[in-house]
């Protein structure tokens, strides 16, 4: 049994009683699994599910959608309350990133700009924009909750080792390597191709990279001064929540150095777990 749609592939090998599958186009990169342990019936059927909920977490997400419940919010939340009633998560998903703004001192912000104007209403569960022009982006979310979800979705089905690599920058490595007592992961260096800024393990804990390259920088904003970081660098998070880690990534290349010390209290964050890498001009 195969996943349905174009962009899907998956490859079962026998002797290994592994899955390697890829899904193109979903949140604006791709996805790559290496599912080990399960028939072969049993492999695709959790491939397939996999499959699906990218899908569906795509629609819930990408605001450039006119029929996402995101883009419904950034649509009308300026001119009016607008009631989150198509599913409880959204609510929830809302709360999430409020907790987050908060635990981070307003670093992560999924307006951008000032998420304190975006207000709930907890007895009509409605958001309203108290700002003009305030739009909600999921950018720096969004991959960590999809890999919370797989997670999930790997651990009900009671597979033990797996690989997960969204695009590069968001990674979950449950269990080990076949041939190893973790997955190896290497950290590139986006403005000279070829060169590798750091080898890191996983074990059972996720790993997420932000930073700049030379076509893609002035995407991280810090929302209290509205200035972008356009440093040379790179920053990775490892932690057993994928989400924490997604988020953490892009707040530490914001942080200045007291407040990276005090997140990492916060989430409970070891030096050795998170890695920056400055890249010097040649």
């Amino acid at each position: 049994m195969q996943a349905i749609g174009g962009d899907t592939d998956a490859v079962y090998h026998e002797s290994g009683k592994m899955l390697r599958g890829s899904l193109k186009n979903i949140m604006g990169t791709r996805l790559e699994i290496l599912m080990i342990g399960l028939n072969r019936e049993k492999s695709h059927e959790v491939w397939n599910e996999t499959v699906h909920e990218l899908r569906r977490l795509d629609r819930v997400f990408n605001r450039f959608d006119e029929g996402s419940e995101t883009s419904k919010i950034n649509r009308e939340a300026a001119s009016a309350p607008v009631r989150v009633s198509v599913s409880p998560e959204m609510w929830a998903i809302l709360q999430n990133c409020r907790d987050y703004h908060t635990r981070t001192q307003g670093l992560f912000d999924i307006t951008l700009n000032d998420f304190t104007t975006v207000i709930m209403d907890t007895d009509e569960n409605s958001v309203v924009f108290s700002k003009k022009n305030l739009t909600l982006d999921f950018g720096g979310y969004a991959k960590g909750y999809a890999l919370a979800k797989i997670k999930g979705l790997l651990l009900q089905n009671r597979i033990e080792h797996c690989f997960v690599d969204f695009g590069n920058s968001s990674i979950l490595g449950m269990g080990h390597h076949p041939h190893g007592d973790s997955w190896k992961v290497s950290v590139r260096d986006p403005y000279h191709p070829g060169t590798i800024l750091g080898e890191l393990s996983l074990h059972h804990q996720a790993l997420s990279v932000s930073g700049n390259s030379p076509g893609y920088n002035g995407h991280i904003v810090r929302p209290d001064s509205g200035l972008a970081v356009n440093a040379r660098k790179v920053t990775s998070i490892i932690s057993k929540d994928p989400l924490d880690a997604e988020v953490l990534s892009t707040v530490f290349m914001m942080a200045n150095e007291e407040e990276k010390k005090w997140l990492a209290r916060e989430f409970k964050i070891e030096i050795e777990q998170v890695a920056e890498y400055i890249i010097q001009e040649q």
